[in-house]
Parts: structure tokens; C-alpha cells; sequence
């Protein structure tokens, strides 16, 4: 089961940034989505914490690490699409 784009915007701003804006230009949301379905088909925390590591800059202005994302990532969206595996 994959997650919609709109999902996927949600998906970001539960994880990582709730300021991330719906004026945000369409390229980045694209580049956010394809990253998030990376981190989430990811075999490992670790493997998926390597896919968003370049992000170094923004995760030590917040005392975060690309472990610690990652693991939001992956745990927001199995929480996602179990509530959609509920509703259907």
C-alpha cells in the first residue's frame, strides 16, 4: 500500500516540519515525496536514515539527526496506513 501525494504532505509535516506550506513550490513537494517513499520501502532505520542525510545542515539547527527523522518517517506512515487498512 502506498500513500497519496496529499498523504505523503501530511506524512512530512507530522515527521519532520509542521511549517512545510501547501505554497511550497510543486518541485520541492515532488522531490519531498519521492524522498518519503524512499525512507519508508527502506529496508532499515539505517538504510533510510542514508537516503535523507544530506539534509545535515537543517538536522543540526534542531539538535536532530537523520537516524531520528528517519524513524519519525517510518513510524508516522505505518501509523497512516494502518488507519486506511481500518476504514476499508
Amino acid at each position: 500500500m502506498t500513500l497519496s501525494f496529499d498523504e505523503i504532505r501530511t506524512l512530512y509535516r507530522q515527521a519532520i516540519d509542521p511549517r512545510a506550506s501547501d505554497h511550497e513550490p510543486s518541485v520541492w513537494w515532488d522531490a519531498v515525496a519521492e524522498e518519503m517513499r524512499e525512507v519508508m520501502s527502506a529496508s532499515t532505520d539505517r538504510e533510510a536514515a542514508a537516503l535523507i542525510e544530506w539534509w545535515h545542515n537543517d538536522w543540526t539547527s534542531v539538535s536532530d539527526t537523520p537516524v531520528a527523522a528517519a524513524r519519525r518517517i517510518r513510524r508516522t506512515a505505518r501509523q497512516m496506513m494502518s488507519r486506511v487498512r481500518e476504514r476499508t
